[in-house]
């Protein structure tokens, strides 16, 4: 596999992810949104997915038995492909697609796995660091790695460690997720800091009745998204205004409470769900996702690129990314302080519209696809050759 030559490198990116690159589920379309700027900036030559599986990925600890016999389904092993031993299956099969693919000097990975041939560099896309997710509770358990031995995680946070040392760069999405990687010896010149974009078009400005009260819940899991937690203070918001309503929309919990509506998972990927979506968030006057856990929090951009409002839990830096102008940030997990904060903020159209309107234009401005590319192209080119 030749490299291309020339006085100013050119790039020439294999855009890869663990799952299909161009799936708007993967990745919470990290991988699809980013690859297709890559695209249009003519320097991508093909996309790869480093996460496929084989038959006899069953013989080689793939699969999670105790997880599968205690849940009646197939579970696969989180921990595999961090191990030396997954890492290395996933490395060979990256490197036979590299070699069909056409001449490329960078791979730019959505995640943790696979290693490419040694001629070329390696970006990666960081979420948050094994050893931090496994040390957070709602983590720990929304993603499978409660309940590991020591010892498997131990040699998980090693191979991640392998990982990241063969990294030129790696984008991460904020300074708090930045620091669980410099926890494992990552120079902090290989980092760059960029919240990911919106995985919506602009939907354009919406004209809203900015009197009522109808919370938009979007997230697909119910627990660590905070959605018991919201239906708690609808409860105590519904006491005080009748009229007040929420959808919940991507699970499908068990609740019988006046004013609440739910919705199944929607694809954005359907065009028929897609709209359904839409509507929903057209309907609505204030969105609210009081999750435990967000690295970033795309669905929060989205719901400010809809002109609304949003009210969330503070932590893992996202006070930042969402300034009070366009959010607000609740202090604890404490229903009754939630229910008081979306009260208050209902009870004022005006605070409404003007916090939806400066949310708008802070996504147009800071946090488009297009842009973070671009910052992306600019500082592979940067890196020492």
């Amino acid at each position: 596999m030749g490299l291309h030559s020339s006085t100013e490198l050119k790039l020439f990116i294999l855009g890869s992810a663990l799952g299909n690159p161009m799936s708007p589920k993967t990745y919470s379309g990290i991988p699809y949104h980013l690859f297709e700027e890559f695209r249009h900036l003519d320097c991508l030559v093909g996309v790869a997915n480093s996460y496929t599986m084989k038959p006899v990925d069953v013989f080689t600890g793939r699969l999670d038995f105790h997880r599968s016999l205690r849940t009646f389904r197939l579970r696969k092993n989180v921990l595999w492909r961090y191990r030396k031993s997954g890492m290395e299956i996933l490395s060979k099969r990256l490197q036979q697609t590299q070699r069909r693919m056409p001449s490329h000097n960078v791979v730019f990975q959505i995640g943790v796995g696979a290693i490419p041939t040694p001629e070329v560099k390696l970006v990666a896309h960081v979420e948050i660091s094994v050893a931090a997710a496994v040390n957070s509770k709602i983590f720990s358990q929304t993603y499978g790695f409660a309940g590991h031995s020591f010892r498997a995680i131990a040699e998980a946070i090693e191979g991640e460690k392998r990982f990241l040392d063969r990294c030129s760069m790696i984008w991460t999405n904020s300074e708090w997720t930045a620091q669980t990687i410099k926890a494992q010896g990552v120079d902090e010149s290989r980092i760059r800091i960029y919240p990911p974009a919106a995985g919506i078009n602009d939907p354009g400005t919406v004209e809203r009745d900015w009197h009522r009260c109808h919370i938009l819940f979007v997230g697909n899991k119910w627990y660590s998204k905070g959605g018991e937690l919201l239906v708690e203070a609808f409860k105590a918001i519904r006491k005080v205004n009748r009229n007040a309503s929420l959808s919940i929309v991507g699970c499908t919990p068990n609740i019988d409470v006046p004013g609440v509506s739910t919705v199944r998972y929607l694809r954005k990927d359907h065009p028929k769900e897609q709209a359904m979506l839409d509507s929903l968030y057209r309907k609505a006057t204030i969105f609210c996702m009081p999750s435990y856990w967000e690295s970033t929090g795309i669905v929060y951009m989205e719901a400010a690129l809809w002109g609304l409002p949003v009210v969330m839990l503070k932590g893992q830096g996202r006070e930042k990314i969402f300034p009070s102008s366009m959010a607000i940030h609740i202090s604890r997990p404490d229903a009754q302080a939630l229910a008081e904060a979306l009260l208050d903020l209902s009870r004022s159209p005006s605070d409404m519209e003007r916090m939806g309107r400066c949310g708008r234009k802070l996504m147009l401005e800071r946090y488009t696809w297009n842009k973070l590319a671009r910052k992306l192209y600019d500082d592979i080119k940067e890196m020492p050759s």
